[in-house]
């Protein structure tokens, strides 16, 4: 009985010692509730797995997620940029004409003189002197915008340049479909994206152009390019001419090498068709056109040689791809 008597009491000690602390607590001791979620949180939350353009959803883009890639249909895009451009789609091909008003030019001083005589003779037409009134033509500023694209190719062409995607071109729900990466450039956007709640974060560059530049393709630097690619390579496939295009790039770029296409093709002992004469054989459409998809940014290697893939590797240098027929070694 005493036993049992002396639990009782140590059991009963023992609760009092967790209530007396809880109950001496002070306020900021005791346990806090969950803060309610922000509004801005709250709206991410809501917006997960969207396309975002300058902080608002644009749920008018189609778009779908595919190997980590973000494709967005051609003509949904460009009706979230510019509801009024004309797009027409056909058989896996899309073309997109467009325009904005980027500013108002000034007018020359024969303008000027112009227009302040119709302004004259508006105010007397207004007083009753009987001479009809002209409206004045506004001397806007324009951008224009043509673009063409399709399904099954590795690049698109805006304002006369080409553009290359190693991601290719797709069909999404019967539409042509491009990496959202790609025509983001064509638009002059900033892309970024938002892990924690999947979003592509589209945003307009400050002072920036509505559409891309047009086409300024260096002619010297195109005719050689597209030669060497053509006697190089002209049996591979795109992705192999585009690397041997870099190459050549590569070492214009790189302060071991002459600073030239020219001067590097015609490097002593470099290239063989510099020197066979090959490299005069008139380039097919393909070298030429990945000759200017390298000039307007396309990268598959950071190689500076390349050879056979059966030749010998070249001493001291270390291997990077295969691609194709060559491999291809910095």
């Amino acid at each position: 009985m005493k036993t049992r008597a002396t639990s009782f009491l140590l059991a009963a000690l023992a609760v009092v010692s967790l209530v007396l602390p809880a109950l001496a607590a002070e306020p900021d001791d005791l346990p806090l509730e969950t803060p309610a979620k922000s509004e801005e949180i709250e709206k991410l939350e809501e917006l997960r797995s969207t396309v975002v353009l300058d902080g608002e959803p644009a749920e008018s883009v189609e778009f779908e997620i595919l190997d980590g890639v973000c494709y967005v249909t051609v003509s949904s895009f460009v009706s979230l940029m510019d509801a009024e451009a004309m797009v027409e789609e056909e058989s896996g091909a899309v073309s997109v004409n467009a325009s904005a008003v980027i500013g108002v030019a000034p007018l020359s001083s024969e303008a000027s003189e112009a227009e302040e005589s119709e302004t004259e003779d508006a105010e007397a037409a207004e007083e009753g002197e009987g001479v009809e009134s002209t409206e004045n033509a506004a001397n806007v500023v324009t951008d224009d915008l043509n673009l063409q694209a399709a399904a099954g190719t590795y690049y698109l062409v805006a304002n006369g340049r080409y553009l290359y995607t190693e991601d290719g071109l797709i069909q999404l729900n019967g539409r042509v479909a491009a990496p959202v990466r790609l025509l983001a450039r064509v638009y002059n956007l900033d892309v970024g994206y938002d892990a924690k709640y999947d979003l592509v974060l589209l945003e307009r560059q400050e002072d920036a152009e509505p559409y891309l530049d047009d086409a300024a393709y260096d002619n010297d630097t195109l005719y050689w390019l597209s030669h060497i690619i053509y006697a190089e390579s002209g049996n591979q496939p795109l992705t192999g001419k585009i690397a041997v295009g870099n190459v050549v790039m590569n070492r214009v770029n790189d302060p071991r090498f002459p600073n030239s296409v020219y001067d590097v093709l015609f490097q002593k002992n470099q290239f063989t068709p510099a020197s066979s004469g090959s490299i005069y054989r008139d380039p097919n459409w393909e070298s030429t056109l990945a000759a200017m998809l390298v000039m307007d940014g396309a990268e598959v290697t950071d190689a500076l040689f390349f050879n056979g893939v059966r030749a010998r590797a070249p001493k001291g240098r270390t291997y990077v791809a295969t691609i194709g027929d060559h491999a291809f070694y910095k």
